[in-house]
């Protein structure tokens, strides 16, 4: 079975100044949902591995910390009140005047070293109104995190057993361990050495979010290196592109989960040939040097207009004069060998963001990346079994056309 590992880290892609909270928690969750889809369309099994779920203890231990932790709540009002930051207040609703003086603030912090006990109790009695308003405050934004973190759309590729989501966390924190836990310098340098540990241990082949390969980087050094399967490889070095090539086609994001797996069932019979069309070009790439991004994207965008465009329109063509497009390619499917050696070695990524090197490729040209200098050699040829594994993506294509 052909299984792939996604992993993603959506604060990161969305918020690159590092920011947890800097976007949306929706737009977290549709994050993975774009980044699960073009591996749903070509994969057996997908295993999405997002620090989205992570972020969901962290709501639940925020939580915590605001309903059942009495000094946990006045810290943060006093914290609100000194730090008056206005899109802080703009998001739980509050004005400044809901908060105490920022005097009053500082004073509780140095007052309650000698007698925190008593400190506390006369802090909340003064400012009980304040409180209970900024409480109510933070539990709507919470309430709106914890809802927003849940990515509905991929239910439906759960409930069909091609699907399994996972934390970055080997082991998902208690609420009450996580409040007691260092979010910064503890859980999340713990959740990026998890990643480290399954990416060398697993069989599957990594999906790797960009964003995902330089927060690793960033939170465990640059001269970190992740084992994958046996091969050592710097996490700083760019991702080799075998996933992303779908990414590029127009109508891809706005296909819903459900559309796309039913297409993919549908264009099951053309699948295996064209996986192993990825898993060689994608092979080969490897031992190229890409860390010349801005080359690289324009010697792909050359190909695929020289290349990619007119293959997919020949095969166009004969599907228009065949009239009967899957009688078209009566072998397409046979060639299932070349899946066998290389699944191991591939290491995919999403997005056309080479991490590490500052570069944004075009999209088009990113996607076309992992198989053109096969299909140029293969149009020169004319073999027509090598050109057909193109069909898969031919009927994608089509496909999204019509919608």
């Amino acid at each position: 079975m052909f299984r792939v590992d996604v992993i993603s880290e959506p604060a990161a892609a969305l918020n690159p100044d590092g920011s947890l909270w800097g976007a949306e928690a929706r737009k977290l969750a549709q994050h993975d949902v774009s980044l699960v889809k073009p591996a749903l369309l070509f994969a057996e099994h997908v295993e999405l591995v997002s620090f989205r779920i992570d972020m969901q203890a962290i709501v639940e231990s925020d939580a915590l910390q605001h309903f059942r932790m009495p000094m946990r709540l006045v810290g943060s009002f006093a914290g609100a009140a000194i730090r008056r930051d206005p899109d802080e207040l703009e998001k739980l609703g509050l004005t400044p005047d809901d908060l105490c003086t920022k005097e009053e603030a500082v004073d509780y912090f140095n007052e309650g070293v000698a007698d925190p006990g008593g400190n506390l109790k006369n802090f909340y009695l003064r400012h009980s109104e304040k409180i209970a308003k900024y409480r109510l405050a933070v539990r709507t934004v919470l309430v709106e995190r914890r809802d927003g973190l849940i990515a509905d759309e991929l239910e439906i590729a759960i409930s069909r057993g091609v699907l399994e989501c996972s934390g970055w966390s080997s082991v998902q924190p208690l609420p009450d361990q996580l409040a007691w836990t260092d979010l910064w310098e503890e859980f999340i340098p713990y959740t990026a050495q998890c990643v480290v540990e399954r990416l060398a241990e697993s069989s599957n082949v990594p999906f790797i979010d960009p964003a995902a390969r330089l927060s690793i980087s960033h939170t465990l050094g640059s001269e970190t290196l992740v084992q994958f399967n046996g091969m050592a490889r710097d996490v700083r070095l760019p991702v080799t592109i075998a996933g992303s090539f779908l990414t590029h086609l127009p109508g891809l994001s706005e296909l819903k989960v459900d559309e796309l797996l039913d297409l993919r069932d549908s264009l099951d019979e053309y699948l295996p040939a064209f996986r192993g069309e990825l898993l060689d070009l994608s092979n080969e790439i490897e031992t190229e040097n890409t860390e010349d991004t801005e080359k690289l994207g324009r010697e792909i965008e050359r190909r695929w207009h020289r290349d990619i465009s007119p293959a997919l329109q020949e095969i166009r063509q004969e599907v228009i004069k065949a009239r009967y497009p899957r009688h078209l390619l009566s072998t397409f499917s046979a060639d299932k060998a070349t899946m066998t050696s290389t699944a191991t070695s591939v290491v995919l990524a999403a997005g056309s963001v080479f991490a590490g090197a500052g570069a944004l490729i075009p999209a088009a040209a990113a996607a076309a990346f992992p198989f053109v200098k096969a299909l140029n050699e293969s149009l020169k040829s004319r073999n027509d079994l090598r050109k057909n594994r193109l069909y898969f993506l031919y009927g994608v294509q089509q496909h999204l056309k019509r919608k």
